[in-house]
């Protein structure tokens, strides 16, 4: 499958959101996000993942993107002169869950883990979408870690059912995968608090990331804004939804979508977040 047609499957946000980014980059941004799936799919699918995915942390660290199986990857490393040690802790990262699966203790691994999967596709993103990597690494970071808390906070049933818990033991009073998916009445309500904190940090990440796009070109500025308006959309949805996790998925109406990009592209201060004094 090309880059555009895995962006287009998987990546609903992201694809809405590319349209508007200059056609190189959209096409440099397709290839990046497909190398990440295709790491993510092998962590959470393959009963051998963690193995094939040490493979590719051999190669990226010591410059051999083309054993990357995706199209165009090699070709985008060596005219971008990508780093790749972002992409290496990513690897890194998804073959650890591929291997031990995932029970988060504290507020502080929460966030290592959401750098390690998301902020490093920020950094990645950062001179794809022509912002000086430098200055707005900061930004790019804590708009991957917002997006990451967002999918956390959205996807509890579906991963405690994966044995997974990604809210910290230390909010859910140490409850474990099986007793949150159980859950019912009461035992409910601490779960839900701890997806209501965990959608607030996200909004102070997204107020961080907001002081950076000003360092994006204009016409991919807008795509990120859309991109962020968009995920950050999901979060306040749960949250205004009062955090029934036990009812599945939160998903935003195609209507939905369409006024929160339009939002996003006409008036790009409204509702912004604000950071916690």
């Amino acid at each position: 499958m090309k880059p555009r047609e895995v962006l287009a499957r998987h990546g609903s946000s992201f694809h809405l959101a590319s349209r508007l980014l200059r056609r190189g980059d959209a096409d440099d941004v397709a290839t990046l996000y497909a190398v990440c799936r295709l790491i993510d799919d092998i962590a959470d699918e393959s009963a051998g993942g963690a193995g094939r995915i040490d493979g590719f942390v051999d190669a990226l660290a010591h410059g051999r993107a083309g054993e990357v199986p995706v199209d165009g990857f090699e070709a985008l490393v060596e005219r971008r002169q990508m780093a790749l040690e972002p992409l290496v802790t990513l690897a890194r990262t998804a073959a650890k869950e591929a291997r031990e699966g995932r029970l988060i203790e504290t507020e502080a691994e929460l966030i290592d883990y959401c750098y390690g999967v998301a902020g490093t596709v920020g950094e990645l993103m950062c001179p794809l979408l022509g912002a000086d990597p430098a200055r707005g690494r900061e930004a790019a970071v804590a708009l991957g870690i917002g997006m990451q808390l967002t999918n956390i906070a959205r996807d509890v049933l579906e991963d405690a059912q994966r044995g997974r818990r990604y809210l910290p033991a230390e909010w859910v009073e140490g409850r474990g995968p099986a007793r949150i998916s159980a859950a019912h009445g009461p035992d409910r309500a601490p779960i839900q608090n701890a997806i209501a904190r965990v959608i607030e940090r996200a909004e102070q990440e997204y107020a961080h990331a907001e002081s950076g796009f000003r360092l994006i070109p204009w016409r991919n500025r807008l795509a990120i804004r859309v991109a962020a308006r968009l995920y950050r959309g999901i979060g306040l949805q749960v949250r205004a939804n009062g955090c029934r996790y036990w009812q599945g998925r939160t998903m935003l109406s195609h209507r939905r979508r369409r006024r929160l990009a339009l939002q996003a592209l006409l008036r790009p201060a409204v509702d912004a977040p604000h950071p916690s004094p």
